[in-house]
């Protein structure tokens, strides 16, 4: 994994691939509750995305993996887990490590099939998982990313 300066979004636009951390749940209308960080703002660039997601959340629940939203060239990163009880208030648990741990291998593997299949996924931009609306610290989560994630994933801060 490599580190970088720079912004999520400028590096999205620059039609590079990004990672948007989310929880596992759906709302009563079925979409995924994006209301904060970086989820709300590619809720606000892709209105489809929400309802897209929550679809998927709702279908495999406490198994909801890494998707790619080929649409925003979006992965969208599980790191809080399912609330069985109140699917619509997962979005207010912390992160969870192993959820973090579980989402970068299957995020390696979804990228090296994107790569056999000729997207060539050089460089993926991803926050600190977990970090900020989730309440880790980076001194947790780091070890994760570093042991997990290799060159092509690129950790962007200000």
């Amino acid at each position: 994994m490599l580190q970088k300066s720079g912004d999520m979004w400028t590096w999205n636009h620059e039609g590079r691939w990004i990672i948007i951390c989310t929880n596992i749940g759906w709302k009563k209308d079925g979409s995924n509750p994006m209301g904060a960080g970086i989820a709300r703002v590619a809720a606000d660039k892709y209105p489809d995305l929400p309802e897209w997601y929550g679809k998927r959340c709702k279908k495999y629940k406490d198994r909801t993996a890494v998707a790619a939203y080929t649409e925003g060239r979006l992965f969208l990163f599980p790191t809080k887990p399912f609330n069985e009880k109140q699917p619509w208030m997962s979005w207010k648990s912390d992160s969870c490590l192993s959820l973090i741990q579980r989402s970068c291998r299957q995020l390696v593997a979804l990228a090296n099939i994107m790569d056999e299949k000729g997207h060539l996924l050089t460089q993926i931009g991803l926050p600190l998982p977990g970090c900020g609306n989730g309440n880790l610290t980076p001194r947790d989560v780091m070890p994760i990313i570093i042991d997990l994630l290799d060159d092509r994933f690129v950790l962007l801060g200000q």
